[in-house]
């Protein structure tokens, strides 16, 4: 089927990669394994895989170390397969970039119905984006924010962005002034409430402050505000307020 969906299971257990396989063939979809981290990163790079199953715990390359080489070059949907399910594994997951964390060992039903909700998210977001003229490109004094090409130049410059860092700032420039809380970033960019690990946004804030702001001189295009959370505005507008 030319429209049939990808997925990549990334896991050194030959029963969960069955077990696995036979559910999402099922349910329609094209399945590839890899039973290890360097295989894995080329499989991506060569399939374009629709979303990926990871799992956390493998010999060599771990899944961390997956997932963040992944999301130098990919917002791809991701899932990790772990059998750590202590909350604090769970938020370091999400915070690298992670768009869901299922615990081992899981519901096979339950563990469609995620794919097929996290796939419809990604579809409806992606398309949203594509059919949108105003939303190809938006350009502000000294910013440009390319979302065809994910590109952004600060000042006429290049600036290389994570996936995370360029949704975070494609979604407060499409809305100027707005204030958005923590809560609200988490939901829009991870597509999820991931309730108490709202202040990994912080991080990734910072992060793209450095990137846009820091190094290409005094203009501050995002603006804390203190006990709610962010909201972009223009550097003429917010030199005394930042």
């Amino acid at each position: 089927m030319a429209d049939q969906q990808h997925i990549l299971i990334v896991d050194d257990d030959p029963n969960t990669r069955n077990i696995v396989r036979e559910v999402l063939e099922t349910e329609g979809y094209e399945v590839f394994e890899c039973a290890d981290g360097r295989s894995a990163l080329d499989t991506v790079r060569e399939v374009k895989p629709d979303l990926i199953l990871l799992d956390v715990l493998m010999p060599g390359l771990d899944g961390i170390s997956i997932c963040l080489a992944i999301r130098e070059e990919s917002d791809v949907p991701l899932i990790f397969l772990s059998a750590k399910e202590h909350p604090s594994d769970r938020a370091i997951g999400l915070r690298i970039g992670a768009d869901d964390y299922i615990g081992k060992p899981f519901d096979l039903d339950e563990l469609a119905a995620r794919v097929r909700a996290l796939l419809r998210r990604h579809q409806r977001r992606m398309g949203a984006s594509a059919g949108s003229e105003a939303a190809e490109r938006m350009e502000f004094p000294g910013l440009i924010i390319d979302m065809q090409r994910h590109d952004v130049l600060v000042n006429g410059e290049p600036v290389g962005l994570t996936p995370i860092e360029f949704k975070l700032l494609a979604r407060m420039a499409g809305e100027p002034n707005r204030l958005f809380t923590r809560d609200q970033l988490m939901q829009d960019v991870w597509d999820h409430d991931f309730s108490g690990q709202t202040r990994t946004i912080d991080v990734h804030i910072r992060r793209l402050r450095k990137k846009i702001e820091d190094v290409h001189g005094p203009a501050h295009y995002i603006v804390t505000v203190r006990g709610f959370g962010y909201r972009f505005t223009l550097p003429a507008a917010n030199l005394v307020e930042h």
